[in-house]
């Protein structure tokens, strides 16, 4: 109900893997909309040899089921993927620093369109405020400096870049 006026037009929605899983691309993609992104290994659907696999630092390896394809790299730790808009292939990208480095182009492309809520889930999972030893309610008020802190960051890195191209 919430992407139904974006459905039949041809839209590509990222996704981490809290909501993604085969089924609901398969469904999306009968809808004319692409999904690109992240998921999690206990997905019903999800192809055993691909979930299995151990693999080593830099390998890849790749699943199609229909038009659904689903991925796992291991950079630092094993990421799993999945897409109905590309093909699994590795890409050599330059970091950050300017040194190249090989990924899966599904996972650049996730990495290039996550923003807001994915961008603010991780930041906060490096720099949470809350401590094991408060109370809950002491702990929802840090979570909530900690969003509110995240969020004045990012509107201002946002609103700096555009200024600086006007």
């Amino acid at each position: 109900a919430l992407l139904e006026p974006f459905l039949d037009r041809g839209h590509h929605i990222f996704m981490d893997n809290f909501y993604n899983s085969v089924g609901l691309s398969q469904k999306l993609l009968k809808r004319k909309t692409h999904t690109t992104g992240t998921l999690r290994r206990n997905r019903k659907k999800n192809p055993k040899v691909v979930i299995q696999a151990k693999l080593k630092k830099g390998q890849h390896i790749w699943k199609r089921s229909g038009n659904v394809y689903i991925s796992k790299w291991k950079d630092r730790r094993e990421v799993l993927a999945i897409t109905t808009k590309y093909h699994p292939e590795l890409v050599t990208l330059q970091n950050r620093y300017g040194k190249d480095k090989v990924k899966p182009l599904e996972i650049s492309q996730y990495n290039k369109n996550m923003s807001g809520i994915d961008r603010n889930d991780q930041m906060i999972s490096y720099y949470s405020s809350p401590r094991k030893s408060i109370r809950w309610y002491k702990k929802v008020m840090f979570h909530l400096l900690d969003v509110t802190l995240w969020n004045a960051y990012y509107i201002r890195r946002k609103f700096d870049a555009k200024q600086t191209f006007l």
